[in-house]
């Protein structure tokens, strides 16, 4: 606090981790010294875990609100008993300057309601400067809560844009159904006509809430807008939300329309299977120029199966073929996916990253794609293997098939993840002669041990 207090220049982030001491007199002291003028350094207050009152909440947000207070952009303040009176007592003075200079505030997991989210929405709408806004782990907020800091954020205007330059909002575990995604989507929808553009495309985290497949009826106008507008979204990552092949449906739906700008779309965990995996591989292929922004797909822990991943697969570019060349980052783990449609994703020439963990492809699967990787790949630099209970002997023979050296060397994979798979001193006498032959690839296992798992949850893989 002396440091603040003296204007230190090395001090522009002020972490205080929650083992600290800090209430409400070192607070009230922090706002006076923004308010006092003294620190113009200071950039970023980080103190979420620390319980503090509304009246020492209501003091840092009168000295934010204040002409002293433009230099503070970033704010995390408060613990889980933060509720709505002390969000409402933090945004009452910022909500008449429009949230003032903050470009980020952090109310997650606050245990913050209706009334909250409303005062949120009416502080931060018409803000010029706020960028991310995260509300993540707030359940009691709901329907009703994303309704009204929705309607509160567009204050009667629907000529002007709402958060205008927002760049990422996390409304994870917010308890949030159909109606609160169709709230949200009018809200950023209005001012569709204001002559100044959306500076950004927005990255919207909203997993672990109740949309079903009827929010996705909603939210594919944010992928693509009417007109042939592009899109509103840039991320969109609505995994475990229950939406089905239905919710896909809808999703791909928006596809059939220009989506530019939109690059990455996370459905993992959501009972997705094979009638909706091979709708959305149709569309890849046959709609590809309205995706080509799109570079990242998501569809992990969903039952989709070989076959529909072979159809993904046959709607990628392939060599020569036409196909999708926009997805370069694909994360198929946990669906099913059978040695066909392993070997047939290492032949699509886009792709950069692709995830097959957990999948069981076992040693049958490991031989079946050694033919494509002599060498390594030519074009994959991210490979996860992880998790498939292949033998000992699979994992060497496929390790020393990338450790080939092919003239030329057009090998540029340079992560391979193995966890989860038999290892022993073979494969760790492999791994010290393949780090000599290519140095820049790394490769994430087991420690041998006594007795290999079965199966390693995903958590557990680290490089």
């Amino acid at each position: 606090m002396d440091r603040v207090q003296n204007n230190d220049p090395k001090l522009v982030e002020l972490v205080i981790l929650p083992v600290k001491t800090f209430g409400d007199a070192e607070l009230s002291r922090l706002a006076d010294i923004i308010l006092s003028g003294k620190n113009t350094n200071l950039h970023a207050i980080s103190a979420s875990g620390h319980n503090v009152s509304p009246s020492a909440l209501a003091l840092l947000g009168s000295a934010l609100a204040s002409q002293n207070g433009r230099y503070i952009c970033n704010v995390a303040i408060g613990d889980e008993n933060l509720n709505d009176e002390g969000v409402e007592a933090f945004c009452k003075p910022l909500s008449e300057v429009n949230g003032g200079s903050l470009e980020s505030v952090d109310f997650a997991f606050k245990n913050i309601s209706k009334s909250g989210a409303e005062i949120i929405g009416r502080t931060f709408g018409a803000s010029e400067s706020i960028r991310r806004i995260y509300l993540y782990r707030n359940p009691n907020i709901g329907d009703e809560g994303m309704t009204a800091f929705s309607a509160s954020a567009i204050k009667d205007d629907t000529s002007r844009l709402s958060f205008r330059n927002l760049e990422h909002l996390d409304i994870s575990e917010c308890d949030v159904g159909a109606a609160g995604a169709k709230a949200l989507v009018e809200c950023l929808a209005s001012g569709e006509n204001d002559t100044s553009a959306r500076s950004n495309l927005i990255d919207i985290q909203m997993s672990k809430n109740p949309l079903g497949a009827e929010g996705c009826l909603y939210l594919k106008e944010l992928i693509s807008r009417e007109g042939g507008r592009g899109s509103t979204v840039q991320k969109l990552s609505i995994n475990k939300c229950a939406i089905g092949d239905d919710g896909l449906t809808f999703i791909v739906d928006a596809f059939k329309t220009s989506c530019k700008g939109f690059s990455s779309l996370n459905v993992a965990g959501n009972g997705i299977s094979e009638g909706g995996a091979l709708g959305l591989a149709e569309v890849l292929h046959t709609r590809s120029i309205n995706l080509q922004s799109l570079h990242e797909l998501i569809l992990a822990d969903n039952p989709i199966g070989d076959e529909s991943v072979l159809s993904i697969a046959k709607s990628l570019k392939y060599a020569e073929e036409e196909g999708n060349s926009s997805i370069d980052v694909l994360d198929l783990s946990t669906t099913k996916c059978g040695k066909n449609g392993a070997v047939a994703l290492l032949k699509c020439s886009a792709l950069k990253s692709l995830r097959l963990f957990n999948n069981n492809l076992a040693s049958e699967g490991f031989e079946a794609m050694l033919p494509f990787l002599v060498g390594g790949h030519p074009t994959l630099e991210h490979l996860d293997l992880g998790g498939n209970r292949a033998e000992e002997s699979a994992v060497a023979t496929l390790l020393g098939t990338i450790m080939i050296m092919n003239e030329p060397d057009d090998n540029v994979l340079r992560a391979l993840e193995l966890g989860g798979n038999e290892v022993g001193e073979v494969v760790e006498e492999i791994l010290k002669e393949l780090n000599e032959i290519r140095p820049d690839l790394d490769v994430a296992r087991d420690r041998p041990s006594a007795e290999q798992p079965n199966e390693m949850p995903r958590e557990e893989l680290k490089m």
